[in-house]
């Protein structure tokens, strides 16, 4: 099956919390939040979360096989810095697709957005406890 890159949809609230969840349990230094926390959220606040990726300033670049969410990429638009800034956020792939080149092609995705947007740069944290993205970025 090939793999493909795209922009979520407001209707996959489920896919987003799957991969969110599946994300926080293999690497939970690398986001800033918690599992245990998140699994207790309703249904209705994973539509909230998916809805703000999706909103005007921010995009949800997502990569899957056959229907299944095995990689995202988010960036968002940080109005109050002069000038503005695009975040690459959230970046992620599964483990049984790593090194395959998803990754890049997801924070490339989020390249394309920002130049979209009206900027040349992209900014981004990373934990210092997080060595996979260390050596992605």
């Amino acid at each position: 099956m090939s793999i493909v890159v795209r922009s979520a949809r407001p209707d996959e609230v489920e896919q987003s919390r799957r991969l969110r969840l599946e994300m926080l349990a293999g690497s939970p230094d690398s986001f800033n939040e918690r599992l245990d926390d998140l699994e207790r959220w309703p249904t209705s606040r994973w539509a909230s979360r998916l809805t703000s990726s999706l909103a005007p300033d921010s995009t949800l670049l997502v990569a899957e096989v056959g229907g299944v969410w095995i990689g995202q990429a988010a960036g968002r638009l940080y109005a109050h810095y002069d000038p503005f800034r695009a975040y690459v956020l959230a970046v992620y792939v599964a483990p049984a697709h790593r090194g395959t080149g998803i990754a890049a092609a997801l924070v490339s995705g989020i390249a394309d957005w920002a130049t979209r947007q009206g900027t040349d740069r992209l900014w981004l944290d990373v934990h210092e406890d997080a060595g996979p993205a260390r050596a992605l970025y």
